[in-house]
């Protein structure tokens, strides 16, 4: 009878609960079954959509025309054209080997205990292989040229590399606005306030036609670059914003101890400011991380191909006109379980006690 009482108890709570919140009148219990009908028929219908009646990935076009679910054929058809766009087919496997080195990056910056320089120097190395294994030009690669760059390796590296150099100028832009210098204090505040007020369009149209009109006569710069820059630029601002917040959420008497102590300014703020600030601010950030992971998809408005972009070319072919949505699930899966991803890594980050509890 011992074993099974917390059981029990936990059985009453759940039909307790039940009866409150879900069934506690007629209008409540009448609403809660038709809720439940709803969800039924949503959930069986689209399991016979995208299962029982699905052709699978191993399928062909002659099944789709016949089946009455979903085709994932498409997408073992076309994954070539949606994952690299117009990249030569010849040279995908170089395309396909920098998504892997962004991602083992990825993988290793999560995972693996490493200290600060080691990270930042991991972060150049991918950043530069990456580099060149789309670019080409060296080592016996034929160049490509950067408009040609589509589909997840230039998500990829938009998205991390640009964040990767934005996160560090927005410490300093935070730290120069909370600063008590008056004119690091003007000059961040009319940066950051300036940035968050142009549109995230505006400032990619700035990028690719723009600013290859005020550099120096005869320089060039090549559009994926150009972006990457403004973007680091504009997300900046916005990672600035957040770091403040836990700057200014931090007692003021931790910076005095600090003092007493006889440390130097440096050292207060690199071992008692940002080490509780960043902490702080933490949930701002990952909600600035995974926005700007989704901006990326904007690049689509200056002549660059995202992963949309490359997904509606797939569909462009008359013969697999007739499954965007496939398509497009796909694609809203790769985004919400990356999001997803960001979302429960921010979580951990922002609880490290509960973590090890």
């Amino acid at each position: 009878m011992a074993v099974l009482a917390p059981k029990r108890y936990w059985l009453r709570t759940a039909l307790s609960w039940l009866r409150v919140n879900l069934f506690s009148g007629w209008w409540n219990t009448l609403l809660t079954l038709a809720t439940l009908a709803a969800l039924y028929i949503f959930v069986s219908a689209c399991l016979r959509w995208g299962v029982f009646n699905a052709v699978p990935l191993s399928g062909d076009h002659n099944s789709c025309l016949t089946a009455s679910g979903a085709c994932w054929a498409f997408l073992h058809e076309k994954a070539d054209l949606i994952l690299t766009g117009t990249y030569p087919a010849p040279e995908r496997w170089r395309a396909y080997t920098a998504t892997g080195v962004i991602v083992a990056l990825i993988l290793i910056q999560l995972l693996a205990p490493l200290r600060i320089a080691l990270r930042v120097g991991l972060l150049l190395g991918a950043a530069g292989v990456s580099y060149l294994l789309l670019r080409g030009g060296v080592a016996g690669l034929p160049l490509v040229e950067s408009h040609r760059w589509n589909g997840l390796p230039l998500v990829l590296f938009l998205s991390i590399f640009s964040m990767a150099a934005a996160f560090p100028l927005g410490i300093v832009l935070a730290l120069a606005r909370w600063s008590r210098n008056r004119t690091l204090n003007l000059a961040a505040i009319g940066y950051i306030e300036t940035v968050r007020a142009i549109p995230m369009v505006a400032v990619l149209f700035a990028g690719v036609f723009v600013l290859p009109l005020v550099i120096a006569r005869g320089a060039a710069i090549e559009p994926v670059m150009a972006v990457l820059l403004v973007l680091v630029l504009f997300y900046a601002a916005y990672f600035a914003e957040d770091v403040r917040a836990g700057l200014q959420a931090l007692p003021h008497g931790q910076v005095e101890a600090g003092a007493s102590l006889g440390l130097s300014g440096w050292q207060r703020l690199r071992l008692i400011v940002l080490p509780q600030a960043l902490r702080t601010a933490v949930p701002g950030l990952t909600n600035s991380v995974i926005g700007s992971f989704k901006d990326t998809s904007l690049v689509a408005i200056v002549g660059m191909h995202d992963l949309l972009s490359t997904s509606r070319m797939a569909y462009a072919d008359p013969l697999w006109q007739a499954y965007a949505l496939e398509a497009n699930i796909a694609i809203g899966l790769f985004y919400f379980l990356c999001c997803w991803m960001i979302s429960e890594r921010g979580r951990l980050l922002g609880h490290p006690v509960a973590q090890r509890g």
